[in-house]
């Protein structure tokens, strides 16, 4: 397979609220911003188009997030009957992504710029690009949410994975203080992490932002690495998934408590975090598709 990046306007909202994976700028996260995400959004996508028309290449701003399906909703809420019935189908959404591609609920994202664009104007821009131009348009995306990600954090990235890692780095910050500061949420860790080792999932961590992730991160690798490989037809992937889904319904059911004070949280951080200077600047990612 070969890298493909793709714009991130709805895999931000899903796989970082799913993951616990998400970028931040700025350099004080205990105050909460008290700035308008909408015009927020509304200003850095008519940034974007402005400095994309300057490399000579069209963006259409995005003046709103698409809403994520009701499905990752429900998965996201820690709701447990929601959660449920998410997981009975989808797992923990990695297989899924192959055996029910036309769901746009799975975890694996899909690649764009190969006739795919959905209902995203800029999806249907890609597509009409030739390779070397879409390579062309990428680095030139790149290149511009860094500029705005500068401009933003009063910072001097060189690079948007160096701007990548200290958002990373703060979100980290975020994170540790206030989900796995909780004192709360580190008591229903341990109970979550004890019914998992009762029903033979190994546990490394027991720190909230971590046992969220524990069963799943073995699913993650080895979808990632077949991704990687090749692109598996849903007959290929659909035993892989009834496994995700089996052990999804186990973690659900000793998290079951967890989830439901963790998603709401998690959630909350994840939403003011956005209104930090650079939040959702970087709106490319490169991905295997």
């Amino acid at each position: 397979m070969t890298d493909s990046r793709v714009p991130l306007a709805i895999a931000a909202t899903i796989l970082a609220t799913l993951t616990g994976c998400a970028s931040s700028g700025g350099t004080e996260a205990a105050a909460t911003p008290s700035a308008d995400p909408a015009n927020q959004q509304r200003q850095a996508q008519t940034q974007l188009a402005t400095c994309m028309k300057g490399k000579g290449f069209t963006y259409h701003p995005m003046v709103s997030m698409p809403e994520p399906p009701d499905a990752i909703k429900q998965e996201m809420s820690g709701d447990y009957a929601g959660m449920k019935k998410y997981r009975s189908k989808y797992g923990f959404g990695f297989a899924a992504s192959f055996v029910y591609p036309n769901d746009g609920v799975g975890r694996m994202a899909r690649r764009m710029g190969d006739g795919d664009g959905g209902d995203d104007p800029n999806g249907k821009v890609i597509a009409g690009l030739s390779k070397p131009q879409r390579e062309a348009y990428f680095d030139a995306m790149s290149a511009c949410h860094l500029e705005m990600i500068n401009k933003a954090t009063g910072k001097k990235h060189k690079s948007m994975q160096e701007a990548g890692k200290a958002q990373s780095e703060m979100m980290e910050q975020i994170i540790s203080r206030e989900i796995d500061g909780d004192p709360k949420l580190v008591e229903l860790a341990g109970a979550f992490a004890d019914c998992l080792k009762g029903k033979g999932y190994r546990v490394t961590s027991q720190r909230p932002s971590d046992i969220a992730r524990s069963t799943e991160n073995s699913f993650m690798t080895e979808f990632g690495e077949l991704a990687r490989e090749q692109t598996p037809t849903a007959d290929e992937a659909r035993p892989l998934l009834q496994r995700e889904i089996k052990a999804a319904l186990d973690d659900l059911e000793c998290g079951k408590d967890f989830y439901a004070a963790y998603r709401p949280k998690l959630n909350e951080v994840y939403e003011r975090a956005q209104l930090l200077p650079g939040m959702g600047m970087g709106m490319a990612v490169t991905v295997k598709g």
